[in-house]
């Protein structure tokens, strides 16, 4: 598997600070969070991009998947609200473009989370609507779409393997396939093997530890995941996609690349990458 940096843990810093981080650690791969300050789609975006893929370019740097803010700004791909929704599925759309223009094939998504005043089937169904959409567009520009569950902290839809399992089956879209994140995963009481039995194709990774209890993004070994286990699991199933470290968090964001750095020096000791 490959290692992949990514940019949501220098959020306080420039995006070419977090370029010359990452290849100063010999990594050749990030996930692209897409939000402010770095990039933000309704901002400058042609501006952004360009000036992006000539920061990539120079660096030898490729972008394993791009991930547009879907936690912060006002958009919600499960709301009752159909303005609201529609924006948030135009959202994606645009993001989804722009992640083409930075030559990826994947872009991440989540559920959303349902309006607590309807029913949590009502909600199902505007984001289901919601994915469906996103994905015929996906399907067309040949795009990966790596559904991530996220905690119940987060939101009542997708929260495990089997929620994904299920709206991969009611969409059933060649471009949407499933995903691992490791505190999702622990807080919903699974592991790799349910993923690998339950799901027909793992597209991406992001690793993080937790501290068992909330949805904290940690640094590895700064929590009580067994993360270790889980990435000899992946090597076991012949996982060949990006693993992403997607740490989170304010005392990170004061000083990322220690963060990073033993993150990428415990993995590295385990020789689980790929050259």
């Amino acid at each position: 598997m490959k290692i992949a940096g990514m940019n949501i843990t220098y959020r306080h810093f420039p995006f070419e600070y977090f370029l010359d981080q990452v290849t100063g650690l010999g990594i050749e791969h990030i996930e692209l969070w897409a939000g402010e300050p770095h990039l933000y789609v309704y901002r400058n975006v042609l501006g952004n991009l360009r000036h992006m893929r000539q920061q990539l370019k120079s660096r030898g740097i490729k972008v394993v998947c791009y991930t547009p803010e879907q936690c912060v700004y006002p958009f919600n791909i499960a709301a009752s609200d159909s303005q609201l929704r529609q924006k948030s599925i135009d959202y994606f759309i645009d993001n989804l473009y722009a992640a083409l223009e930075l030559e990826t094939n994947m872009m991440l998504v989540t559920s959303g989370i349902g309006d607590f005043a309807v029913s949590q089937s009502e909600s199902w169904k505007y984001a289901g609507y919601s994915i469906y959409q996103i994905a015929r567009v996906a399907e067309k520009e040949g795009v990966t779409l790596a559904l991530e569950p996220l905690t119940r902290f987060e939101s009542n839809l997708i929260i495990d393997v089997k929620g994904i399992k299920r709206m991969l089956e009611e969409i059933r879209s060649p471009a949407l396939k499933g995903m691992i994140d490791t505190v999702a995963m622990q807080l919903a009481n699974e592991t790799p093997e349910d993923y690998f039995s339950l799901l027909p194709e793992l597209s991406h990774f992001h690793l993080v530890d937790g501290d068992g209890s909330s949805d904290a993004h940690l640094a590895l070994d700064d929590g009580v995941l067994n993360w270790r286990e889980y990435l000899t699991s992946l090597q076991s199933h012949n996982y060949e996609g990006a693993c992403t470290l997607e740490i989170m968090g304010f005392k990170y964001y004061q000083n990322p690349q220690e963060a990073l750095r033993e993150s990428v020096r415990k993995i590295t000791e385990m020789d689980v990458l790929s050259s």
